[in-house]
Formats: structure tokens, sequence, C-alpha cells
């Protein structure tokens, strides 16, 4: 029996034997068309595990004839490298031909380790091939992925892993039955990773006696989550089914993050956000409940943790949508500095008065009702704030329209359909800058003898 694991053992050795990947290896290929003229350049592949991204590493430096040296960003040391960079400018054979630098895992490496590369890059003495799973825009330096291609690699599908896992159990065990249930259950348990689904074959091969059942206590469950795009991803996919108000999709991917071992407070965090961001005071009460389960998260901790956690997305998903916060608060930070009117100014010493400060001020309190201009001159009339929905329109009910002016509006509309019809309510709301409900509790009067108020608020003649 080998030592070596059967994943090393089935590894490819040329490109035409690597399964999935079309988008990078078929006619019109990413690295097809890269690698076209024999010239290969500097790369940083990224994607989920398990999808080739050393074994093409190790194809595209023969196959373009460059020597390959593999460094780890989790094992291995910046000084290792840079000795070996340096060494190699000495090397007659690297002086016609530059090294291949495998640099797996290579977001391990802090910014100013990376800067290693850049002059060995730069002068061409070397060719690096990076390997991550995390996203290059977060964990790169920017003057090194402008060195380099970024090339994404996708996870592969059920029917490409079992391709591999047939071809494996030819090569192993080419005299038995395949064991199909087997294939079929690997192939998607290991969700995309081709190592882990040949790791899988390899245990099942040397159980006595297995089964399927005893296979699947063996590999437990997989945790389908990595701190790098699937950390984001995960995230993203939760926050936009909230925002689209998908219950079920936001439970699902909440039940992702909680199996891969997501910190809670993560997402206590996240739901805070979604509730400030995309449902606002369309229902202030749902970033209230999410801070209540953001405390219950530090209290109480796995597994009950689920419990509130759950509850706030459910809640949070039914909620009434709008963004009208985060916009306002936008529009005001992208407004020009202008300076404060004097009678809002501080004016609690004697010196303040004296300059002016405070002339003008009246204090609320005492007249609800009355008018005062707060922004400065140069934004007057400046509406950061627009209510998108009926809830968040609602605050207005406090401000009744001027009786004059909604008199004036009501009796040419009644001239003018003595049948009735619908009124006006939209236009009417924002030119009196009140809301439709402190609308239609004036019209009531207005109409009263006339018409009668349906619920559509059509008018019609007694």
């Amino acid at each position: 029996m080998s030592h070596i694991p059967l994943p090393e053992r089935m590894r490819p050795t040329t490109l035409d034997e690597v399964v999935g990947q079309s988008h990078l290896l078929g006619s019109r290929g990413a690295l097809t068309r890269l690698t076209a003229g024999g010239r290969l350049p500097s790369l940083v592949m990224w994607g989920p595990p398990g999808t080739g991204k050393t074994t093409l590493a190790r194809i595209l430096a023969e196959a373009t004839g460059h020597g390959f040296r593999e460094f780890s960003g989790a094992s291995g040391s910046a000084a290792e490298l840079k000795k070996f960079l340096a060494d190699s400018r000495e090397m007659p054979l690297f002086r016609q031909v530059p090294p291949v630098v495998f640099l797996d895992e290579i977001h391990r490496f802090n910014r100013s380790q990376q800067d290693i590369l850049l002059p060995f890059l730069e002068r061409g003495e070397a060719i690096l091939i990076g390997a991550t799973t995390e996203n290059p825009a977060f964990y790169l330096n920017p003057a090194l992925r402008s060195r380099c291609q970024l090339i994404a690699l996708k996870a592969l599908e059920p029917g490409q892993i079992r391709q591999v896992l047939k071809r494996a159990w030819a090569k192993e065990r080419g005299a038995e039955p395949e064991p199909a249930e087997v294939f079929e259950w690997l192939s998607r348990w290991a969700g995309g990773d081709l190592r882990s689904a040949l790791s899988g074959l390899e245990t099942w091969m040397e159980m006595p006696d297995p089964d399927l059942e005893s296979l699947q206590g063996a590999l437990g469950g997989r945790m389908m989550f990595d701190r790098a795009d699937g950390h984001y991803d995960l995230a993203s996919a939760f926050q936009k089914s909230l925002r689209g108000s998908d219950a079920d999709a936001a439970l699902y991917y909440l039940s992702r993050m909680i199996r891969g071992g997501e910190d809670p407070r993560f997402i206590a965090r996240r739901l805070m956000v979604c509730a400030a961001e995309d449902v606002g005071n369309a229902d202030p009460q749902a970033f209230i409940l999410c801070e209540a389960a953001s405390r219950a998260v530090e209290q109480i901790g796995w597994p009950e943790a689920r419990i509130p956690l759950a509850q706030a997305v459910i809640f949070v998903a039914n909620a009434p949508k709008s963004n009208a916060t985060v916009i306002a608060v936008d529009a005001a930070l992208a407004a020009d500095d202008a300076p404060i009117p004097e009678s809002i100014r501080d004016a609690h010493t004697a010196t303040a008065r004296k300059a002016g400060r405070g002339v003008g001020y009246h204090y609320s309190h005492e007249d609800y009702d009355r008018e005062q201009a707060f922004l400065p001159e140069k934004l007057r009339g400046t509406a950061f704030y627009e209510p998108k929905r009926p809830q968040e329109r609602s605050w207005r009910d406090r401000q009744e329209p001027a009786a004059e002016a909604l008199s004036a509006l009501w009796n040419i509309w009644a001239e003018a359909h003595p049948e009735g019809g619908e009124l006006p309510i939209e236009a009417w709301s924002t030119q009196l800058s009140c809301s439709r409900e402190a609308l239609a509790r004036a019209l009531s009067k207005l109409a009263s003898g006339r018409f009668t108020l349906g619920r559509r608020l059509e008018a019609r003649p007694l």
C-alpha cells in the first residue's frame, strides 16, 4: 500500500487531465490565452480549497520550461524565500529562464513580507504563482497585485468530482465494482473540494467491510465555510436575503455560518447593520431586537445563541424595508460646509452674546409650530431625508396641513370635480409638508356635507 495520499497520487500531470475550470482551460480560456506564446506571466490563483491551484501551477511551470520551487505562507518563512531569490540570481540556469516561485497561501505573508517579491518580479528574475483562498483585493499589496494576473478558480461540480472518483477507483480497484452510492454522496459532501472527496474515497477503501453509513460517520459533516470568500460571500448572501425579505434564504445562510464556525458576534453585527440600513425607520423595532439579540449572544453563547439570532433574522426579513436613512446621512455627508447661522450658535457667554450669537433664536418649547431656519443659508430648502414608506411618512402626523392652503387647494379641486374623483393626495401631501394620514383627517372635515371619502380617498357626490 502506498504511503502517498490518494489526492497526491491522482494529481494531474498535464492540462488535459485537469477536470473542471473550463473558463480557464478551454480554447478561449484565460490560462490558455496567457500561455499561448509559451510565456508564463506572474499569476495569483484564488478560489476555494481543492480546486487545483497547486496542480495548475506545477503543470504551467513544466509546460513553459521553468524550474519550480514551492514555498508555503503558512509553514515557510520570508527569510527562506528571500534567500532563494537572491541565490537564484547567481545560478547559470536561472539567468536564462527565471524560476517559478509557487507561494501557497500567499495571504499568510504580511504586506512587508510580500514586498520582498517586488524587485525580483520587476527585474524579471522570478515568476510568481501565488495561491490563496482569500480575495486578493483584501490581502495582497496593490503593488504586488498590479504585477500579477489574477486568476479565479471555481469549486468543482458534483459531476466533475464523480468523474475523478471513477478515475481513481479504476486505477486503485479496477477489478472491483464501483460503489456508485459512495461516489454520489462524496461528490456532494465535498462541496466542490476535490481533495476532500479523494481523501474520503481513500478512507472508504481502507475501512474493513465498509458501508455508506460508516463512511458518513467517519467523515462527519462538511464545513462549507472558510474565512476567505466563504466568509464574505455568506455574509453578502445573508444580508441580501434579509434585504429582499426572504426569511427562508436568510435562515439558510445563517445556518451555513453557524455550521462553519462563524463568530456569532459577527452575525449579530451584520443583523444590526441590516436593520439600520435596509429597514431603518420603516420599523425601528427591528434594530432594537437585533441589538437585544447581540447582547443575548454575548451572554449565552452557542448553541442557544442560534435562537435569538434566528428570531431577529425572521423579524428583519419580514419587516418593511426602507433605505431612506442611509441615503439621508450620505447626502448630508456629501453636502458642502457652510457657516452655522448666528441665531443657533453657542451663546452661553456674555462675549458670545455681545458678538451677536443667539440673536433671533426662538425656544422651540414655547411654540412648537413656529418656524425657524436651522440649516446654513447656503443649504436652505435642502432635504436630505426623504421618507419612502408610509411607516416613515406617518411621523409627519404631528404636523397638520396649513388650513388656509389646504382649503384653497380643496375648493379649486371641488369646483373642477363636482362629480367627485380620486384626490391628488401625494401631491398635496408633498406641497403641504404633511403625511397622508394628517391630510386625510383634515379633508374629512372639508368634504363634510358635499362628499364622502372612500378608503382610496375618492370623493363622491352625496
